[in-house]
């Protein structure tokens, strides 16, 4: 009789022992689907848009830059790069591009694209901007980047803060300065003030710019303005218009922001 002690001793160690092994292989094969679901509801992060094959539109608006799909906020801190980020892509191959500005664009930003398209390999930028009826409906502009060493007494025009405008040459000196009109720049006085000195100068440069608070709209129109001027002039001279990409001080020496 004592010796069934031993044989249920160890039937009942069996017993323990196999029950606590299943219950591990319970514990974890139900752990398995919790780390599965918390994997699937980690957040992915979107997929960038394709690379165009093709030129998308570029437009300019008074919300900032819009490169394909991609709409730049000019009032982040690291616009610039995602700037550079958008346009790196573009299928430009050494190639013109165009753009279409808007009137009500900022002037500033319109310049940031021109300068970022020149550094992108961009030639010469077509920009198209619905202006005055006395000016062209597109221009034709050339990156700051893509200009070295202009002759010093080359035009340079600007429409200031207050909406008056500056006439002087890009080595600096004394410019001519006009007053505001009813509605805006005096581009009819500024006019006769650019035939003056472009028959003064011969270079084939020239380059217009704005106050950073001042809409493209009237940046436009006085590039528009100088280019109508040296057409009717009787040796048209201007082959290169530069948009500055950042606005100078009237009067002193012109820097080209590479």
């Amino acid at each position: 009789m004592h010796s069934r002690v031993p044989v249920l001793a160890s039937l009942a160690l069996l017993v323990a022992t196999t029950l606590t092994a299943c219950g591990d292989d319970k514990s974890k094969t139900g752990a398995a689907p919790t780390a599965t679901a918390s994997a699937a509801a980690a957040p992915t992060e979107p997929a960038p848009p394709p690379k165009p094959k093709t030129m998308p539109a570029l437009i300019v608006d008074s919300l900032g830059p819009y490169i394909g799909q991609i709409r730049v906020d000019m009032k982040q801190e690291k616009w610039p790069e995602k700037l550079t980020a958008a346009v790196k892509d573009l299928p430009i191959n050494g190639q013109q591009v165009t753009v279409i500005a808007e009137k009500k664009a900022r002037t500033p930003d319109v310049a940031a694209v021109v300068a970022e398209l020149g550094r992108a390999g961009a030639p010469t930028i077509l920009l198209k901007t619905d202006g005055r009826d006395d000016v062209p409906k597109e221009l034709l502009v050339t990156p700051p980047d893509k200009v070295s060493n202009p002759p010093g007494c080359s035009v340079t025009v600007m429409v200031l803060k207050d909406l008056s405008t500056a006439v002087w040459p890009f080595k600096g000196g004394l410019g001519k300065k006009q007053r505001k009109g009813f509605a805006g720049p005096d581009l009819s006085n500024t006019g006769d003030a650019i035939k003056k000195d472009l028959a003064l100068c011969d270079s084939s440069f020239a380059f217009f710019s704005a106050d950073d608070t001042v809409s493209w709209e009237m940046a436009y129109n006085l590039a528009g303005t100088l280019k109508v001027v040296d057409e009717k002039s009787d040796k048209k001279k201007i082959e290169t218009l530069v948009l500055l990409g950042e606005a100078p001080v009237a009067g002193r020496p012109v820097t080209l922001k590479k």
